[in-house]
């Protein structure tokens, strides 16, 4: 029944995005946007309440990941997450045009701003990189992710999550640092391409 619903649920959300894109209504896809945010948003907070989680890898019918547990629960918080930054940008779109550009505009000229985002990424691609790292090795029967795949990938994301992490901390309290060290390293890379 779960699996009807979704079927139908994307079924509808991409008649509604083609009739927003065939319209050049931002709005309508807006809400086909904000509509797969608050799924995401229940189903996340369903695997956090079971502690059961069926992730699809690809297509509907395709190998799914089976997690339970606190892995599950911590797939729940990623939906969440997802969910929310999906509202976020229907919200986005379905405000007057001058108007949202201001808001983002002036989001992302801010350090501050700009520092936030990058938290939220890394914090959400450490998550991941973790979930892969302590799931063992039975959610992944159907995908046939070898272990060696599975660690290696978990730790690639880990320290990739707390790379974007910590610079979205430093341009928060230190933007001028980070900028001067960014500009030190492209210079540093342009005299290594000119040699």
């Amino acid at each position: 029944m779960k699996d009807k619903l979704l079927i139908w649920l994307i079924a509808a959300g991409l008649v509604i995005a083609y009739i927003g894109i065939k319209y050049q209504n931002p709005i309508i896809i807006g809400l086909a946007i904000g509509g797969a945010g608050v799924y995401s948003i229940f189903a996340g907070f369903q695997m956090i309440i079971s502690k059961r989680a069926e992730v699809p890898t690809g297509s509907i019918t395709g190998p799914v990941e089976r997690h339970t547990g606190l892995t599950a629960q911590l797939w729940g918080f990623l939906y969440i997450f997802f969910g929310a930054i999906a509202i976020l940008i229907a919200l986005g779109m379905s405000v007057p045009g001058e108007t949202s550009k201001a808001w983002v505009e002036g989001f992302f000229a801010k350090p501050a701003g700009m520092g936030w985002f990058m938290i939220a990424a890394g914090g959400m691609i450490l998550l991941f990189g973790i979930i892969r790292l302590i799931s063992g090795n039975a959610p992944y029967t159907e995908t046939k992710l070898i272990p060696f795949e599975r660690v290696i990938g978990g730790i690639y994301f880990l320290i990739l999550g707390f790379a974007i992490l910590g610079a979205g901390l430093w341009l928060i309290v230190s933007p001028s640092t980070l900028k001067a060290l960014f500009e030190y390293l492209v210079s540093l890379i342009g005299k290594l391409v000119v040699r």
